[in-house]
């Protein structure tokens, strides 16, 4: 990624992918989407961010697009200064301190606070051409803190500080740069960069056939057992051994 993307605060955030689009047209989102949108209960805001919602509800992975225009340099992914203030896009406010995440720009100005909330300056509006797209991985403990005590509570917020799946990360930038592309136009420049790597979270789980049935008094035979975790993702690896995937 070069001077491009950088983490120093890796506690806070191990995993940030981002990829810029240039040559969008800002506008209306089309009937499809808005419709998708409000029948959860989200007002349409623009084609960008609405491509940002719908991704976070479809795939449960939340993103962030900021204006390019708005970026100096390169984006720097650290922990906040003690008693830096923030700018939020609910038009507060906020004192922050060394244990919070913020994306910042290489002029130090802070674009967001890392998985809670964009920032009032940096957002997308009507006369935004080139776009970058955030899709990241944050410390669930981290952004719980955060959010908690600064009580700012958002749909990124809420699935980050539950965790989201690491694998995810990529696979929802792609699919929400493509949709970009087809709604508002513009290209994608060059590769996506990242900094770190998402956490190994999966593993491999033992089924107890004996203590199954202690369980269930024999309710449950072996069969429909390993159809049923087969059913949630998991894959037998061997005998009464379970790869869990990520996304569990």
């Amino acid at each position: 990624a070069g001077d491009a993307l950088s983490i120093e605060g890796q506690d806070t955030c191990p995993f940030y992918t981002a990829v810029t689009i240039r040559g969008v047209k800002v506008g209306e989102s089309p009937e499809w989407l808005r419709t998708r949108l409000e029948s959860i209960g989200l007002r349409p805001i623009n084609n960008i961010v609405d491509i940002t919602n719908f991704v976070l509800h479809e795939l449960g992975q939340p993103l962030h697009a900021f204006d390019a225009a708005k970026v100096d340099g390169g984006i720097c992914i650290r922990n906040a200064r003690e008693s830096e203030i923030f700018s939020a896009l609910d038009e507060e406010d906020y004192k922050l301190n060394a244990s919070d995440c913020v994306i910042s720009d290489h002029s130090g100005s802070a674009l967001a606070l890392g998985g809670v909330m964009g920032g009032q300056d940096s957002g997308v509006t009507e006369s935004t051409s080139d776009v970058i797209l955030e899709s990241a991985w944050f410390d669930p403990p981290s952004i719980r803190r955060t959010a908690r005590r600064l009580n700012l509570h958002s749909d990124s917020s809420y699935r980050f500080e539950r965790g989201v799946d690491p694998q995810g990360v990529t696979s929802a930038s792609a699919f929400a740069a493509n949709l970009i592309i087809r709604l508002a136009g513009g290209s994608i420049e060059g590769p996506t960069i990242h900094a770190g790597a998402p956490p190994e979270l999966s593993g491999t789980v033992t089924l107890d056939p004996i203590r199954l049935q202690q369980l269930v008094g024999g309710a449950i035979p072996m069969n429909k057992a390993a159809n049923a975790l087969e059913r949630l993702g998991l894959t037998s690896t061997g005998e009464n051994q379970w790869q869990v995937p990520s996304y569990r």
